[in-house]
């Protein structure tokens, strides 16, 4: 069964660690504990105004876990562990808060809210009706709360599977190394998608040049790597998410 649980606001400027890097850890945390394998964290983007108290790029993330059901007692202690760890490590004067449903479960109207975050401001007490309405457990942890909003914003943009990037993957993305053969990302789950003018097809012998960091978007509900063929040979096309830059405190 997959599970996504959406977090977001747990950080202060100056604080780190930021939610990105927060809800990896929670990911590692949940199978250390024997709970939930991770199947990947997806780092998903929402408006960015100044009516928004975000920290740095109002990016909430998304855990896909999975686990075996036994009614909602799994994914009762599932949301209260990640609660609890959430609360033990969101920054001072942070507002977290959290959303936990099944992915198959998630209706449209949550969906719609998750487009809507990334063009609209939005609102706690319209999250939590929402919430309401579709049965989906949605959470503050703390401060305002007002985390919530992004948490649920997050699980209905990575269920409808075509937004976001991630941030890890099952088996690791962060040491796969700046030069890759295509096979190893593809046995990784990863689907390769050549954006060259012509549409050329990305080979399966042949080595990719990842930058050392490997953050494939979410397209179609699975992770998919965008590539170019440059000079250097297969390149990966959004250079700026492959290395790093731009990144702000909430992956971190």
């Amino acid at each position: 069964m997959h599970m996504l649980l959406g977090v977001d606001d747990t950080d202060v400027l100056g604080h780190k660690p930021g939610t990105g890097r927060l809800a990896r850890d929670l990911g590692a945390h949940l199978e250390q504990a024997g709970m939930a394998a991770l199947v990947g964290v997806v780092r998903q983007q929402l408006l960015v105004d100044p009516r928004i108290p975000y920290t740095s790029h109002n990016s909430p993330a998304c855990l896909i876990l999975d686990f075996e059901s036994d009614g909602n007692g799994a994914a009762a202690r599932v949301f209260d562990e990640a609660a609890r760890y959430v609360q033990s490590r969101a920054a001072h004067g942070s507002d977290p808060g959290l959303c936990l449903v099944r992915r198959d479960s998630v209706g449209p109207g949550i969906v719609e809210w998750g487009w809507r975050a990334g063009s609209e401001v939005l609102d706690k007490p319209a999250a939590v009706a929402l919430a309401r309405r579709e049965r989906v457990r949605l959470e503050e942890l703390g401060g305002t709360g007002d985390g919530i909003i992004g948490a649920l914003a997050a699980v209905g943009l990575t269920a409808e599977g075509n937004a976001g990037r991630f941030l890890e993957l099952a088996g690791g993305l962060r040491d796969l190394g700046e030069r890759l053969p295509a096979r190893t990302l593809r046995q990784k789950g990863i689907a390769l998608l050549s954006v060259s003018r012509n549409g050329d097809p990305v080979p399966g012998d042949v080595e990719i040049r990842t930058y050392d960091r490997v953050r494939p978007r979410l397209i179609g509900g699975r992770p998919v790597l965008l590539l170019e063929p440059t000079e250097e040979g297969w390149s990966c096309f959004d250079r700026t998410k492959c290395h790093g830059d731009g990144e702000g405190q909430e992956e971190q």
